[in-house]
């Protein structure tokens, strides 16, 4: 008989393969270059709802130049790991994200390699580690390497602080240190962390820590762009921050943020992608600091006021049609609940041939009978787009069928195999 993972493996397999089949994913652009707000697939051009490049600076010529320029001086790459030595951007990048995050900061490659770094660094065998359900796959991954070192992870429900809560009053006596780590803005249904209400807990509970991927939020919410987190909580000295460049910063890579320098140099002296991993590669981080120089002035306040006017509109069309959304929050990322993943697939395909590109979202990313359609808004975007896709998608919705929802994400009894709704997410 399969394993569980088995199992659960055989039905993303699936799930994704479909997909392929229907050409809505592992399509490759045919565009000879691209112009931000469409793509060319199969012959069509299409709006492109699928972008995290929030503020549309991933088109922006002072950005494109500051890469060129890099690869003048540095060349494509400096093959070394930084652990030994970084070109000069580095530290040039680095003094320009601790003014824009007020606290110290390392540049890693990648969001999913700073994850790999920090958190093997920082938890100890001895502590516990708290994760949101929903958080995304690049902690769970870290998360996987910490119970791989016999470290003691456990699920917290999404967004309960009151669970929390309880689970810090039964274990905080046991263990030395407990870590939350969960998602500023989470990257499917585009809901926000309770960090106004984790905060108070880091003063209640001494051995408590917190640990946030700001991902999605970072470049476009906040003072600076400095993130959904600090623009609604000040830093803690046992608070650490992920972000990632390669969204809304428009360039490539990533930046931990601490509340201690000597949270920094744990990370930076013991955290492995630090020392065998590659460097940020030269265009990036030329594209990076001139992103930032962008940030720090009152130009990124112009851009964020943008992008907050077109998410209201597209907040209210989407409330007007009585579409089902999964969450309401003042964030670019949208998701329209369908239920089944077959039925979410073939919308994706209908709004293709209207003239849209979205993404399909079903399981793992969501739970079983929550798949659905994700979009993105950006600069890009004009109003007549916006109000074009919410418009097919209202006129496209499949009628809806009764669901059991079951997120096999959030617990560790065995509900696969033979269960009814697996085959149903599937359609078979």
């Amino acid at each position: 008989m399969s394993s569980r993972r088995e199992r659960m493996l055989d039905l993303t397999q699936r799930t994704i393969a479909h997909g392929v089949h229907m050409r809505i994913g592992r399509l490759q652009t045919e565009d000879d270059r691209l112009n931000g707000s469409t793509l060319l697939l199969d012959g069509k051009r299409l709006i492109d709802f699928g972008s995290c490049s929030y503020l549309a600076l991933n088109r922006d010529s002072r950005l494109k130049q500051a890469a060129q320029l890099a690869i003048e001086r540095y060349g494509t790459s400096h093959s070394s790991s930084p652990m030994y030595t970084s070109v000069g951007l580095y530290g040039d990048l680095e003094e320009q994200l601790e003014r824009i995050l007020g606290g110290p900061v390392a540049v890693a490659p990648t969001t999913t390699l700073a994850h790999l770094a920090a958190l093997p660094a920082l938890v100890g065998s001895d502590d516990l580690v708290l994760l949101d359900h929903s958080s995304h796959a690049s902690l769970r991954l870290a998360a996987d390497v910490l119970r791989g070192q016999g470290i003691q992870v456990e699920m917290i429900r999404h967004n309960d602080v009151a669970a929390l809560r309880k689970r810090l009053e039964e274990c905080s006596a046991e263990f030395d240190k407990i870590w939350y780590a969960a998602d500023g803005l989470y990257s499917m249904f585009g809901d926000y962390a309770p960090v106004a209400e984790i905060a108070p807990l880091l003063d209640e509970f001494p051995g408590l820590h917190v640990y946030y991927d700001e991902a999605h939020s970072f470049g476009w919410a906040g003072d600076s762009g400095r993130g959904y987190v600090l623009e609604h909580v000040p830093w803690h000295p046992r608070m650490v921050i992920v972000a990632g460049l390669s969204k809304s910063f428009a360039a490539n890579g990533a930046v931990l943020a601490f509340g201690t320098e000597e949270l920094r140099q744990r990370v930076v002296y013991c955290g492995s992608s630090f020392t065998f991993s590659g460097p940020v590669q030269i265009g990036s981080l030329g594209a990076a600091i001139a992103s930032a120089s962008i940030h720090l002035t009152g130009e990124h306040q112009k851009l964020q006021q943008q992008l907050h006017q077109r998410i209201d509109l597209s907040r209210d069309l989407l409330l007007e049609n009585g579409l089902p959304l999964m969450r309401q929050d003042q964030s670019p990322i949208w998701f329209v609940k369908v239920g089944r993943v077959n039925d979410a697939i073939q919308l994706v395909r209908d709004l293709m041939e209207a003239g849209f590109y979205t993404n399909p979202a079903g399981y793992p990313a969501v739970p079983l009978g929550s798949a659905g359609v994700r979009f993105t808004q950006t600069l890009h975007h004009t109003e007549e787009d916006l109000r074009g896709l919410i418009a097919a998608i209202t006129r496209l919705m499949p009628t809806p069928e009764p669901e059991v929802v079951i997120d096999l994400r959030d617990t560790a009894v065995d509900k696969m195999a033979a269960d009814p709704a697996a085959s149903a997410e599937l359609g078979t």
